[in-house]
Formats: structure tokens, sequence, C-alpha cells
């Protein structure tokens, strides 16, 4: 009967959410698979071998990062997945997904590419962030967490936090914990500086977690269960459901809002982290949605499969 009565609230709640349209359109160079907003500027990974650098406020490319395609086993050339994307200090981070699996970890600097893990050494990078200017932290698609040493050009640790796929990363805002989802469907927080598990979050979670977001000491995420959960503490959560399988979250940075990917038409929906109410639905996505981010309170961009992304401002 709870439930019963749940549903008719949300639904009533959707009746009353403002629908909103992308006040802009920022287009790749090509099919998008990862982007990062550091101030004014926009880092666009694509899956053809190219790294976008977008400045905002002047509304231009200012730079582009091509690399060497890869040839598959017909002889054909066809283009590197640029996995992961990160900024900081006029810096680009970014990792590679070649057809063995296998990635190479780049550094952009001064116009200057310089490589620091080579696919010879048998990574499969997924996700990759700045820890701080000299250190990057790795999570593998077989579920290794890496800690990597730029300067001394070494891992400072591997660990293998268990055998299930890794889906998804995200460091806290003060970067002394990670906090890592996988197909289980589990979610560790792990201290960055020991790469120790320090909590474990599988209560609500009931298949596979494609996304997740921490702000606020709010934990956020969604999968393949279509729950949408709010995590306070590894014991304390509530949810809202989505209509199709959430693949992508992300929280505002005071976790008062939560953004997810709804449903098949590729909307995103905003609730109230706190009455769970939902207040915008967000149209106008061509394809699947693969990323939502936040970057101030009341506005958020988003991406697709396409190479088109997506700016939004809410009241």
């Amino acid at each position: 009967m709870k439930f019963f009565l749940l549903c008719i609230f949300l639904s009533f709640s959707t009746l009353l959410a403002k629908e909103i349209t992308p006040y802009r359109t920022v287009t790749a160079s090509e099919a998008v698979s990862d982007f990062v907003k550091r101030g004014d500027i926009l880092v666009i990974g694509t899956k053809e071998s190219i790294v976008d650098i977008y400045n905002l406020k002047d509304d231009k490319l200012v730079d582009k990062i091509v690399l060497e395609k890869q040839i598959n086993i017909l002889g054909d050339e066809i283009g590197l997945i640029i996995a992961s994307v990160d900024y900081l200090e006029k810096k680009v981070l970014f990792s590679t997904r070649r057809l063995d699996s296998w990635g190479d970890v780049y550094l952009y600097e001064d116009k200057k590419l310089r490589k620091l893990i080579d696919a010879s050494q048998k990574i499969s990078p997924k996700e990759i962030k700045f820890v701080d200017a000299n250190r990057v932290i790795i999570n593998t698609m077989e579920n290794k967490l890496l800690l990597f040493d730029i300067e001394k050009k070494e891992f400072l640790y591997t660990k293998q936090l268990d055998e299930a796929s890794f889906s998804d990363f995200v460091l806290s805002e003060d970067k002394k914990y990670i906090f890592s989802a996988n197909e289980t469907p589990l979610i560790y927080k792990i201290e960055i500086e020991s790469g120790n598990i320090v909590e474990i979050y599988k209560k609500a979670n009931k298949r596979d977690i494609f996304s997740i977001d921490y702000k606020n000491d709010t934990l956020l995420s969604g999968g393949k269960d279509k729950r949408v959960v709010i995590y306070k503490k590894p014991n304390q959560h509530k949810m809202v459901m989505g209509e199709f399988f959430v693949y992508s979250v992300g929280l505002n940075p005071d976790a008062s809002r939560a953004a997810f990917s709804k449903n098949e038409e590729d909307e995103i929906s905003v609730i109230d982290t706190a009455s769970l109410k939902e207040l915008y639905l967000l149209s106008g996505h061509p394809t699947t949605i693969i990323k939502i981010c936040f970057y101030a309170h009341n506005e958020l961009i988003s991406a697709d499969k396409s190479n088109k992304i997506l700016f939004w401002k809410l009241d």
C-alpha cells in the first residue's frame, strides 16, 4: 500500500515538473565519450582519437589533440576511444582504450604531449583523475585501483578491489577519498593515500551500477535496476525510480538537487533530494545520455552518444 501511494505521489510530482530545453550547445569533433569542465575550459574526449579543448567564455575551440588511429583485423583504420579526461592547472590528462582493451595514459601541457603509461604495460584505464598536480588515480575495467606518480613515472600502489567489473568513480571534494562502483553492485569508499577501503555501500542497488556522484556528504547512484539511490551513510538511504536504466546521475554542489537520466526518451529528471519531488524535466538529447555534471547550483551540462554537449539553466 505504501509503495502504491509513493507511485501516485511521484506520478503527480512529474505532472508539476517544469520542462526545460538546453540554452546552449557545444559541438565536438566526433561522438563524445567523456568531458570535464574547469572554469571556462571544457575538455571533451571523443570516440575517434580526438580530444577537444574548448574555451566557453570565448565560445571557440582553442586546441585539439589528435592521436593516430588503430588498425583492425581487416586492415581498416578506426579511432581510439578517449576513455576518460581531466583538467588541472592548464594540464590535460586523458586515457585511451584500444581494440584489445588495453590503453595509454597521456599528459598534455604547453602544447606538448607526453605518454605516462603505455598500452604495452597491459593496463585498461576506464576512469582517470588528478589527485593533485603530480598524482593520478586510475580505476581499470577489471577493477584495479592505481595511484600513479607523474614525476617519478611509477605506481605508488596497485589495489585489486574485487573481481567484479568496474563501472564509475568520483572523488570527494577534498580529494581524500574516492568512491568506486562496480556491477555486483557495491560502492567502496576508499582512502586515496593508502588505497584502503573504509566503507562499503551495498544496501539499496540490486543490479549493475552505471553512474555515481558525491557532493556535500551525499552519495548518489543509478543503474540497471532503475533505482536512483541517495545515501547519507552506508546504512541510511532513500530512493526514487527511473522509468528505464539509469545511465547517468549528478548532484549539484550542495547536494540539494539530483539529476538522472530518466527514460527511453533520453530525458533528464531533476529532483529535490530532501522531498524527492521532481522539479524539472530536461528534454533535448537525441540519443542515450552518457554523463551529467552540475557546475553550479542551478546549471548543468550533459552529453549523449552523439557529438553534442548540452547546457541547461534551472530556475
